[in-house]
Formats: C-alpha cells, structure tokens, sequence
C-alpha cells in the first residue's frame, strides 16, 4: 500500500493528466458555447455624446495655448482629435439635422431650424430610424437625452419631443426659471436676449449652476449613475449651451485671461477681392444685444472692445470645459470609461471679428469648422490628431461602424471609422456646405465658394497650404484651379443650387 502523502500526489497528478487529456471536441463544444452565449461576448459598448453651441475649434488641444480648456485637452489627449471637420451648414438646426440623419440638404428651404421638425413630422414611428440615436435604440441601447441635441433647447417641438422616436429618456432641469430656447439664450435671471436688450455678455459672481449648462452638467452626472446600476449598453447624449450667445458664464471664468494679452482676430478685414456677397451684417449679434459699436460687411470693431467680447466668448469656452470635466470625472469614477464611446463635437464654428463678421452663417472656414473629438475604448495611437477631412454627415456610420451595428440604407455620409483607427489613413476628397445662396467646398488643399442667386455669380477660392485665415481671394488669379475644383462641387450639388447644370 502506497504512503499517505505518495497517495496523494498520485492523485493530484492523475486529475493534471486528466485536464491535459479533454477531447478535442469537447475543447471545440466549449468554445462554440462561449460564441452562442450572449452572456459570454463582450460587452457593448456605451455611447456618450457631446453636443456642444457654437463651439469653433478653440482648444488648447488645437494648439491655442492661451485657452483654459484643461478637460477637453485632457480628452484629445487620449482620443482622436480631428482637425479639419466641417459641418454642413453654419447654423444650429440644420447642422443638427443633418449630422443626426445622416442626410444631406435638399434645397435652400432647407435652411430652417425647424429643419427636423419637418423631416421629422410624423404620428408613426418610420421604418427608418429617424437619428441614429433612433437606430441605437433599436438595437437594444437604452437612450437618454438632455440639453440641446436637436434644435430646440429643451427637446420639444410643437408639444412634442423634437426626436420622438430617439428618446427612451429626456431628462429636464427642475429649475423653472429658463423655458424653451431661454436655455440658450438667457442670462442668470431668466431674462432673454432681446426683451430689453442687453450686452452680448454677462460676469458676474455666481455658481455653475445659476446657468443652466451647471445644472445640465449636474443632471448627466445623476444620469450616469443611473445607467451604471443597468446592464444595458446606453446612448448618452448631452446637449450644452455655451459658448453660443450671450457669452454668459461666472465671473471667475473670466478671471483665467488677462484681457491685455488675448489676440485678436489674425484676419479681422474682409479678403482681398471677395465679393461683398460672401459677407454678412452679423445681425445676430449687433440686432439681438445692446452694443457700444457697430460692424460687420467690412467694419471693425474698436480693439477695446473685440477684446472684451473675445474675453466673454473665451470665458464662456471655459466654462463648458469645466461641465464636461464633471461628467467625464464622473464616467471614470463610475468604471463606465473603459467600454465607452466617446464623441464631443461642435455644431459649427463662430467669427470673432474675423473678416469683419461676429456670428457664424458664412461659408469662411471660421464658420464651418467645429471642434471635433472621438476616443474608443483601447484604440490605436490615443492622442494623435488627424488632418484627414470629414464632415459632420459622417458622424451617424461612423458610430454605427465602431458599435457594430448594421448600417441603414438612406444615408449619405461616410463612415471614418479607419480614422479613429488610423491618424494617418486617408479623409474625404471633398466637403460640401451650403448656406442660402451659396456654396462652399473644401478639399485638403483649397476652399472653392460659390454665391449664385440667380441673377449673378461670385466665386472665391483659397489655398490653405499658404493662407489658412482666408486672406486674400485668388479666384481670379488662379482659374486653372477653379477649372479643376469645379467639376466635383457641381457633382457634389445634388441640385442644391439648381443654376448648376
């Protein structure tokens, strides 16, 4: 008879035998079990998305090292950070509607902020998903949404939510004070914009939270609990108001810039041989607030004073960094970062004085380009910003690639999925942005304008490689390159402008 302790140690290493000798089809049933469980796969991954108004890529992650923008550079330095993204057009509404379909303009009518409303209208939910939060939802995503995703601040048109099909939850500050588009536009006190007029800027010593991006911020943050406590895959979406005007945020927003050292505008007069048409009053700004001074359509502003409105839009800029520092803190504290997809994108950009125009509504690339940030869950080479050109009407396959999800037929963007993935893969040939009479293309090299109202036509053209601020108009000097860019914004026209033939 075998010793106890032999005995043992015979036993131990006949059950290591056993394990080394399972059959082969045993090893292959298991695997094939691990595959057919659902429970067995990884999981999803989450989505949170970050709308922010009238956010121009004004980053210190963009290269501006006199912005205070610590969370958003920390972000792009773990993320994909896009340096050339352009909405399609340069207003709020459209530029949404058009980024959450996935669909192009048809025509100037289009040119609406009740643009999705009227896509949009309708009692039966459509057979194609009316966002891509729509699609998400149906394939098994909690939705919640807050803030100003679509145009109207608080979600609702005509009574009803604006994306009524998207929405497993919309969730609405407590706070009474602000109503509908006031969200947007009013200062701390609930006043609007325009009943009486009032400077475009407001800094006065108050908490985040006397703004309503302060209580969205605070909102996100319960809602992310909320979301941590489900196993289901969500879709977080998160509207935030500022910097659109009025520049309002606490005054000690304004108190990280000395006003003495902030720049003004590197190309603050109208190009070189533009037509005036491509120039606008920026009646938003001088019609809707109370301003010392005038400008626009080739006027400057006094120094003095483009210094100060910079200093509350950079103030501003500040203080929507700080709402989005508490709601990524608190998707790290939750555990939420690691399976998360993240997206903070900008609906469009905003002239500070450039070429004479405060607002947006221009086919200048000021107007156009938008802040544009994209991080994945263990992607390649986080922190490396991308030249490669995309639009905003990318972004709708692009989730759909990096969440594995089906594709829906009746979209027309491009996913840039190879991007994320890839810094140095290759952009879009072109991107095509509308507004009224005009069009504008840009290309990695040029932008080529064109406004044709019918009764007459002015083009412009820019070479970005040596004049990235627009300054000065070559279309003239240069019709050999108009002749070769031509062909593809007529192509890309789709009868927009149907003067094209």
């Amino acid at each position: 008879m075998l010793p106890a302790r032999l005995k043992l140690i015979t036993i131990a290493l006949a059950s290591l035998l056993c394990l080394w000798t399972v059959p082969a089809s045993a090893l292959d049933a298991a695997a094939n079990a691990s595959t057919d469980n659902p429970s067995a796969e990884a999981p999803r991954p989450n989505v949170l998305f970050i709308a922010i108004d009238d956010l121009r890529p004004q980053l210190g992650a963009y290269g501006l090292d006199y912005m205070v923008t610590p969370n958003l550079d920390q972000l792009a330095s773990q993320s994909r950070l896009f340096r050339k993204h352009y909405v399609q057009v340069p207003t709020c509404g459209p530029s949404r509607a058009t980024m959450l379909t996935g669909k192009n303009l048809h025509s100037k009518e289009d040119i609406t902020h009740q643009l999705l409303g009227k896509w949009l209208a309708s009692d039966k939910e459509p057979d194609s998903p009316e966002t891509f939060i729509h699609h998400f939802k149906r394939n098994g995503y909690h939705t919640v949404g807050m803030g100003k995703i679509s145009h109207n601040a608080d979600g609702v048109h005509d009574g009803a939510l604006e994306l009524r099909y998207s929405w497993d939850q919309f969730l609405r500050c407590s706070n009474q004070l602000w109503r509908g588009q006031e969200l947007s536009h009013a200062y701390a006190d609930g006043v609007g914009r325009s009943d009486p007029k009032r400077p475009p800027f407001e800094r006065l010593d108050l908490s985040d939270e006397d703004y309503p991006d302060g209580q969205l911020a605070n909102l996100a943050v319960e809602g992310l609990k909320q979301r941590a406590a489900s196993e289901e895959p969500f879709f977080m979406a998160i509207g935030f108001f500022k910097p659109h005007l009025p520049f309002c945020a606490p005054r000690k927003y304004w108190k990280m810039y000395d006003r003495e050292t902030i720049p003004l505008s590197p190309n603050p007069d109208p190009p070189a041989d533009v037509d005036q048409a491509f120039l606008h009053s920026s009646s938003e700004f001088f019609g809707q607030y109370l301003s010392p001074e005038k400008g626009g359509v080739g006027k400057r502003l006094s120094d003095d004073y483009a210094r100060e409105v910079i200093h509350a839009n950079f103030a501003a800029t500040s203080f929507v960094d700080a709402q989005v520092g508490k709601v990524l803190d608190q998707l790290k504290q939750l555990g939420l970062d690691k399976n998360t997809i993240i997206v903070v994108w900008g609906d469009h950009g905003w002239h500070l004085g450039d070429h004479t125009i405060w607002g947006k509504h221009s086919m200048f690339d000021r107007s156009l380009r938008s802040t544009l940030i994209v991080q994945t869950p263990d992607m390649n080479s986080p922190g490396v910003a991308t030249d490669g050109l995309v639009a905003s009407l990318d972004i709708y396959p692009t989730l759909c690639d990096l969440a594995s999800l089906p594709k829906t037929d009746d979209i027309q963007g491009e996913s840039f999925a190879r991007l994320v993935n890839d810094p140095n893969a290759n952009g879009r040939d072109a991107v095509l942005s509308y507004w009224r009479d005009a069009i504008s293309m840009k290309t990695p090299h040029y932008r080529l304008a064109v406004h044709d109202d019918g009764k007459r036509r002015s083009i412009m053209l820019f070479d970005h490689r040596v004049d990235p601020n627009e300054t000065t108009n070559i279309a003239v000097t240069h019709p050999e390159v108009v002749a070769q860019l031509m062909p593809t914004l007529k192509r890309l026209n789709d009868d927009y402008l149907p003067v094209f033939e």
